[in-house]
């Protein structure tokens, strides 16, 4: 319908306008309410959480601190205290999160009146209205009702990834409502949505095979993205033992995690982690057997430095899992980014005795990032005699050739890799700023690197290839609108803030520059010695600048 349609587009653009009031009156409950709220702000959601329920049971009827600790237990992945505030909360009127909890529950008990009238509550920002919105779709289906949430797709085509989210949304309700022609359509028009979702596409596939057409199912599980996925790579060969694409039924409860799976990605690579984590929680309360949003959390948990909460999340991969060898390999990362070098690589080749490609794959990308180039670089090439069409491959060993000193066979490598993926950016960057850095086929490396900046405008990274290119040509003025870029976008970055530092002196900027390089230090460069040298003795004198058409 054409007024569900513009309602959806309404709230994709909606945003919150509202701060808050902490509780007014116990001194106590104020003093956890703010170290709640600064817990929560560092991403430290189990403190929060505590801090939160700390301050509630001295005013257990305030709606920020039963807002603070839904969210913050859900962020956290204590589903059961965020069960426990939700329950604390008003039955209408509550905090959204609350009442999205509630109707989560609803939903896996088939209580569907429940559900809707949860839903038809919410009133909150837009990311809680959108995650709203996604359960109230599954609701509405499961009530028979499922016209009055479809929308035209069409006018959503140009919202990515948004629309395409939606488009799978309404593509699988429409499934489990029996009109599987209209599913299909709605299908194509996710497919063109900007949005890889992997159990969508599960279902999917399943379509296609109930409805006869068992090789057009084939065809899109059997693709190379497809079949990395653990989940799709299992539906596959499911299809071609001529079992069911699917292991498990869809219902509403798996639906609707589905989208709130599809949602937190979406949130996390905005930024939004509290409602990407509390997103990916809830789809797990919906379908504890979604171990894709299990792996998922725990990364995001990893990245923040939550490793205890990261370790125990992996925990609960079943072995049977199609995702058990990828929660092993995620086990093993995590060790690594807590610090634990020799467990995590332990791990990982213990990991790898099997024989699973992801294991070895997993083992040479843990050797490369621990600088141990010469031993990642022949697993690889074993790799590469299995896969000879894997861009991955290639661009990993031509990075660890790279770092080797043997310049030729990584170009080779790197080159290759681009012939087989032409756009993407890591691979773009990686050769044009390789061709750059040597001071060789200028022009090229800079057509390369621009094109990354162009596809991958966010990337701190490529931004400051861009900078060092413009830097070795000896346009300085250029350079450090890209440089000061990067470091706006990645603050944290060493080797970003040194380059930085190098423009800031050919500017003739003294002060700003020696700050960058102190900076630089501060952040364990791996050139360190390199970086103290210019504090002390400042960059030599330019060399003639090149011209971009050497």
């Amino acid at each position: 319908m054409r007024s569900a349609a513009a309602a959806l587009v309404a709230a994709l653009f909606l945003t919150a306008c509202a701060t808050p009031m902490p509780p007014a009156d116990d001194s106590r409950a104020y003093a956890d309410y703010l170290i709640g709220r600064l817990a929560n702000s560092r991403d430290d959601y189990e403190a929060a959480a505590q801090r939160y329920f700390a301050a509630l049971a001295r005013a257990p009827h305030d709606e920020t601190l039963l807002n603070g600790a839904v969210v913050s237990s859900l962020a956290s992945g204590d589903a059961a205290g965020a069960r426990r505030a939700a329950g604390m909360a008003a039955r209408r009127g509550a905090p959204a999160y609350a009442h999205l909890v509630r109707a989560s529950d609803a939903l896996v008990a088939r209580r569907w009146r429940n559900a809707d009238a949860e839903l038809s509550a919410i009133e909150g920002a837009a990311a809680e209205e959108l995650l709203g919105r996604i359960l109230l779709v599954w609701t509405r289906a499961a009530e028979g009702r499922l016209d009055e949430v479809t929308v035209e797709l069409a006018p959503l085509s140009a919202i990515r990834p948004y629309g395409g989210l939606f488009a799978y949304q309404q593509a699988m309700a429409l499934d489990l409502a029996g009109r599987q022609e209209e599913a299909v359509t709605a299908y194509a028009h996710a497919e063109e949505g900007g949005l890889w979702l992997p159990p969508a596409i599960e279902r999917r596939a399943d379509l296609l095979a109930r409805m006869g057409r068992r090789e057009e199912a084939e065809r899109l599980l059997d693709t190379e993205t497809n079949r990395a996925n653990p989940s799709l790579a299992a539906s596959l060969q499911r299809l071609r033992a001529g079992e069911p694409v699917s292991s498990d039924p869809l219902t509403p409860a798996r639906g609707a995690a589905v989208g709130l799976y599809g949602l937190s990605a979406i949130y996390l690579q905005e930024g939004g982690t509290t409602d990407g984590l509390a997103a990916l929680q809830l789809a797990l309360m919906l379908d504890p057997h979604y171990d894709g949003a299990r792996i998922a959390f725990a990364q995001q948990q990893s990245q923040l430095g939550r490793y205890d909460i990261a370790r125990r999340t992996l925990a609960g991969v079943a072995p049977d899992s199609p995702y058990a060898s990828a929660a092993r390999v995620t086990d093993a990362a995590v060790l690594l980014d807590s610090g634990e070098a020799g467990q995590a690589l332990a791990l990982a080749r213990a990991n790898a005795e099997g024989g699973d490609a992801r294991a070895r794959r997993a083992l040479a990308d843990m050797y490369r990032s621990l600088d141990r180039h010469a031993e990642a670089e022949p697993i690889y090439t074993e790799l590469l005699q299995a896969a000879p069409n894997d861009w991955r491959l290639y661009f990993a060993r031509g990075a660890a050739r790279e770092r080797l000193g043997r310049f030729a066979e990584a170009e080779t490598d790197l080159q290759h890799a681009l012939e087989l993926r032409p756009d993407q950016p890591d691979v773009l960057n990686y050769l044009g700023y390789l061709w750059v850095d040597r001071g060789e086929r200028l022009q090229e490396g800079m057509d390369l690197i621009s094109r990354a900046a162009e596809l991958r405008p966010s990337s701190g990274a490529i931004i400051d290839s861009l900078g060092w290119a413009y830097y070795r040509m000896g346009d300085y003025g250029a350079a450090l609108d890209h440089l000061e870029r990067a470091v706006e976008l990645e603050p944290a970055d060493p080797t970003l803030n040194d380059h930085l530092g190098d423009v800031y002196w050919r500017l003739n900027r003294r002060i700003e520059a020696r700050f960058q390089w102190q900076r630089a230090l501060t952040l364990e460069p791996d050139d360190a010695a390199a970086i103290q040298a210019k504090l002390e003795h400042g960059l030599p004198p330019a060399p003639p600048s090149r011209s971009a058409n050497r």
